[in-house]
């Protein structure tokens, strides 16, 4: 695994990028958003998996240009199914941005 380059905006550097227009690139930048939002949350002590997956999928449907296809929150780096977030974990995204499908991911713990 490497890290994300992102950037200058928080977009995930992606070849679908250049399927955005303007207007969309702008709409994307809700992913990254919704993940440090969550990030904040569970460094603020929130370990309920539910709760954080609640957390980005409310900011993400704030923006209507934004589909949700997943929001999963899983063990790291097995990739386990888990309730709590009492590991080392990856919360996991993939939203469509008009018809472009665009994914990002941040660690947990």
């Amino acid at each position: 695994m490497v890290p994300i380059v992102r950037e200058e905006s928080g977009l995930a550097r992606s070849s679908r990028n250049a399927y955005l227009s303007p207007e969309e690139k702008q709409a994307a930048l809700v992913l990254s958003r919704s993940l440090r939002k969550a990030k904040a949350a569970y460094e603020g002590g929130e370990k309920d998996v539910e709760t954080l997956k609640s957390i980005v999928t409310k900011e993400i449907q704030s923006e209507p240009m934004a589909s949700i296809d997943y929001v999963d929150l899983f063990s790291f780096p097995a990739l386990k199914p888990i309730q709590t977030v009492d590991q080392e974990s990856l919360l996991a995204i993939a939203v469509r941005i008009g018809k472009t499908r665009l994914i990002d991911n941040v660690i947990l713990g």
